[in-house]
Formats: C-alpha cells, structure tokens, sequence
C-alpha cells in the first residue's frame, strides 16, 4: 500500500467511524425512548432512521468503490495497517479498532432493543388475552339476529 492509498484508508475510515458514532447516538436515544413508551418520538424519527439506512448504504456502496478502485477490496480491516507505510499504520489501527467497537455497539444496542420491543409486546399480548379485548362480542342486525362473521343468522340459514 502506497501513501496515496492509506490516506484514502484513513480518510474513508474517519467518514465511517463518525457516522457509526452517530447512528450509535441515535439508537441509544431510540431505545430509551422506547423504553419510556414516548410512541410520538418514534414515530416521528422513522424519516431520521430511513436516513441513517440509505446513509448506511450509500457510505458502504463508496468504501466498497474505493477499496476496488484501490485493489484492496479483499483486504479485511484488521490487514489494512499491516500493509500501510509505517507512518499510517497507529492511525489505521486506531481508526479500525474504534470502527470495529463503534458497530459491536450498535449490534448490541439493536440486539437490546429488540429484546425490549419483543417483551413490551409479550406483555401487551398477555394483557390484551387477559382483558378478553380480542374476543369477539356477540352483535346483533336491525332484525334483532346475531351476526356472525358479518352476516346476521337468517342470511347464514338462507345460504344452508
């Protein structure tokens, strides 16, 4: 690796690491939110995460264009500094490590959060089978029938 090519290294990974950083940011908000059931936060960060998504994408589609263009698209992470000038190699390394911890986080914080999301639900669920809410009421037509499944018991008799 020559020194063009490691400062393109470093300078993609500094992109890269900031914007984790970011996202990592967000999520912690976003699972405190959800853990304080703050439904209107949410709902209005959904176009703030959909840009995080196509962020996402987009800086991965460009490192992955770089690093081709580069040719040391099969190169892992953690091989980038050893191939680097000497010079290059701590920021490398230092860059990687922090990149390399920052999405450990966020694989963390979404394994949490889903955690929490699937227990709030279990708990909605168990609530809502112990409050009878999803039993269905007996309804009746004008006629004074019970309706069953939308239609009153004279119309289900007629079709039988």
């Amino acid at each position: 690796m020559d020194e063009r090519t490691a400062k393109a290294v470093v300078r993609c990974l500094e992109i890269d690491v900031d914007f984790y950083r970011e996202l990592a940011v967000f999520l912690m908000k976003k699972q405190a939110r959800i853990l304080a059931d703050d439904l209107d936060w949410l709902t209005d960060s959904l176009s703030e995460e959909q840009a995080f998504v196509m962020k996402s994408r987009s800086l991965e589609e460009k490192r992955l264009a770089l690093f081709k263009g580069l040719a040391i698209e099969d190169k892992k992470l953690s091989e980038l500094a050893e191939d680097a000038p000497e010079e290059y190699r701590p920021k490398i390394r230092l860059l990687s490590e922090q990149l390399s911890e920052t999405v450990g986080k966020i694989t963390e914080l979404n394994k949490e959060t889903a955690e929490v999301v699937k227990r709030k639900l279990d708990n909605q669920k168990e609530f809502v089978t112990r409050a009878g809410i999803l039993e269905k009421p007996e309804t009746y037509d004008k006629n004074a029938s019970k309706v069953a499944g939308g239609q009153s018991a004279a119309q289900t008799f007629k079709h039988i």
